[in-house]
């Protein structure tokens, strides 16, 4: 016995379409499927292709995102780093650079200080 079931829902399908446009700045990506709704003779600009995003986000009542001042990191994206120049043959450097920050290990490290740190792994 088979059982099939289908789900219709192109709300969904635009919302997902209009997420990779914001994300890739690509407009084809709203061209194709079953649920596009925009549709262009030439290529868009970049301008073009966010005004059409934040008139979408506007009609259904959602704000676009607002960049923060500083660029936050979090603990994973840091350990990654970190990681990276450690295999990489530079764990005395990485161990002093947690030692200039007053710590011994990556947790001891606070949030804030993230981007201090990611700062300085980018210059080893």
């Amino acid at each position: 016995m088979d059982i099939t079931i289908k789900i219709e829902a192109p709300a969904l399908v635009d919302a997902i379409n209009t997420l990779a446009v914001a994300f890739a700045g690509n407009i084809e990506l709203l061209l194709d499927g079953p649920g596009a709704r925009i549709k262009a003779e030439a290529p868009l600009t970049k301008a073009e292709i966010k005004e059409q995003v934040d008139q979408e986000n506007a009609i259904s009542g959602e704000s676009a995102p607002k960049k923060t001042e500083a660029s936050t990191f979090t603990l994973e994206q840091v350990r990654a780093k970190l990681a990276d120049l450690s295999r990489g043959g530079k764990q005395a450097e990485v161990k002093a650079l947690l030692n200039k920050l007053g710590a011994k290990k990556l947790t001891e490290v606070p949030e804030e200080k993230y981007p201090e740190l990611m700062k300085e792994a980018e210059a080893i």
